[in-house]
């Protein structure tokens, strides 16, 4: 089997993309899209509640994500024997326009999860709500992204074009 030498230099094809900070906000930026990590306090209870409803937040999940449309992931994870959460996402485009439009789209979604959950959580139509989510914002300290020039639209896109051309191969050998 062949493996590429570290001596070998990589062309510009092969070179790893750069990542940076968000040029608007926190957390680290490569290509089209972007990531955050926030660390919540959770209340006492919030874990169990927010078990409790998991199914409903995971079949919702498509609904809304369909509304805006960025998201790549998107996870929560319940830590340090519940008494805190992590939300993990990946999104195209930038850090406050992404911001506006979760809160803008998905609020009803946000309330489902986090209501009697987070500690201090104010609700997603509230206009401090950013301003309250950034200061929970842990930036990265590595992060890689395997298509980083690849948006959700674009990802959508291409695998409409795949299916279409299976389907025209799978036609073409009858």
């Amino acid at each position: 089997m062949a493996t590429q030498s570290s001596e070998t230099s990589a062309t510009p094809m092969d070179a790893a993309p750069a990542v940076s900070r968000q040029p608007d906000g926190v957390g680290k930026r490569v290509g089209e899209i972007a990531e955050i990590t926030v660390l919540w306090d959770v209340e006492p209870g919030g874990a169990e509640r927010f078990r409790q409803h998991a199914d409903q937040i995971q079949d919702d999940a498509f609904h809304y994500e369909k509304l805006v449309g960025t998201v790549h992931d998107f996870r929560v994870t319940f830590i340090n024997n519940d008494t805190q959460a992590i939300g993990a996402v990946t999104y195209d485009g930038d850090f406050k326009p992404y911001m506006a439009d979760i809160f803008a789209n998905a609020a009803p979604w946000f309330d489902e999860m986090f209501e009697g959950v987070l500690k201090g959580y104010p609700g997603a139509a509230n206009p401090g709500i950013v301003d309250w989510l950034t200061p929970k914002i842990v930036e990265a300290d590595m992060w890689y992204a395997s298509n980083p020039s690849m948006t959700v639209k674009d990802t959508a896109k291409a695998q409409k074009v795949s299916e279409a051309f299976n389907s025209l191969l799978d036609a073409a050998a009858g």
